[in-house]
């Protein structure tokens, strides 16, 4: 069963969809982070697929949107990692009251990790992390800017130029012109409060207990600096974790073949969980 649900956030309602198995079902309580230009259907409509799989696997699932995205309420220019933060804390609240018996595992896609990670870190609540295309953070970031990256953020912009959508959207000035120089230029676009956020995060996830799952694309440009990042930081701080690389896939795992890999892998590792 799906059923539409709302939660406060201030003075803010946020929407969402809420996945229901039949029966009690023993899988645990999945909420779903979606990235920044997202919504609760993901890419490609992955997030509604992957739901309704763990669905049928037993498990309870929920979508929603962002403040400033979707169907929810507030303004997108005022939305921050750390507003989607406290969105899917609220989601916790939620979760806590609806179905108090189920662990709770975040999954997460491009920068709704970091919302994840935010949301993990000292939050006993949430008891396994599922990161999908999980970008660089904190001090990963250092590693993941230079000549390198910018050859890569030249060729992707290159390639997008191809697509009457883009031209669309230069004509109705929806592209932003600075950020693309920046990313070309090879410049850092996160200012230094957001790194500084991003180090607090990480730093508290050093307590984390449960474990995590990290899937990329073998053609993402972040698996190439993030997967190390990543890895490293959960070896050094003790956090258990699985790791799985789609060959030829890109960030968004835009193929048939890419999904089902991927949501194989997913449902798996969370179903297999203690």
């Amino acid at each position: 069963m799906e059923r539409p649900i709302h939660f406060a956030v201030n003075a803010d309602t946020v929407r969402g969809i809420v996945h229901e198995p039949e029966g009690a079902g023993s899988g645990p309580a999945v909420v779903f982070l979606h990235g920044w230009a997202g919504s609760r259907i993901g890419p490609h409509r992955m997030f509604v697929h992957m739901a309704r799989r763990l669905t049928s696997a037993g498990c309870v699932c929920l979508r929603f949107d962002f403040r400033g995205r979707g169907d929810s309420d507030g303004a997108t220019a005022k939305a921050t990692i750390r507003s989607m933060i406290a969105d899917a804390r609220a989601a916790l609240d939620f979760v806590a009251k609806e179905m108090p018996d189920r662990r709770v595992i975040l999954l997460a896609i491009c920068s709704g990790c970091k919302v994840a990670i935010g949301t993990a870190a000292g939050d006993p609540r949430v008891a396994g992390l599922a990161l999908w295309s999980a970008e660089p953070m904190g001090p990963m970031r250092a590693a993941a800017g230079g000549p390198g990256k910018s050859a890569i953020a030249l060729r992707s912009y290159a390639r997008k130029l191809l697509r009457l959508e883009t031209w669309r959207k230069l004509a109705t000035l929806r592209v932003n012109v600075r950020r693309v120089g920046k990313a070309v230029a090879g410049q850092e676009v996160a200012g230094r409060a957001e790194m500084e956020d991003e180090t607090l995060w990480l730093n508290g996830l050093r307590d984390f207990k449960g474990p995590a799952l990290l899937v990329y694309g073998a053609n993402d440009p972040e698996t190439r600096t993030a997967k190390p990042g990543y890895t490293a930081f959960f070896r050094q701080a003790g956090i258990r974790y699985d790791v799985h690389e789609v060959a030829g896939a890109n960030h968004s795992f835009y193929s048939l073949a890419w999904e089902r890999e991927v949501m194989e892998i997913t449902e798996g590792w969370m179903i297999g969980q203690p």
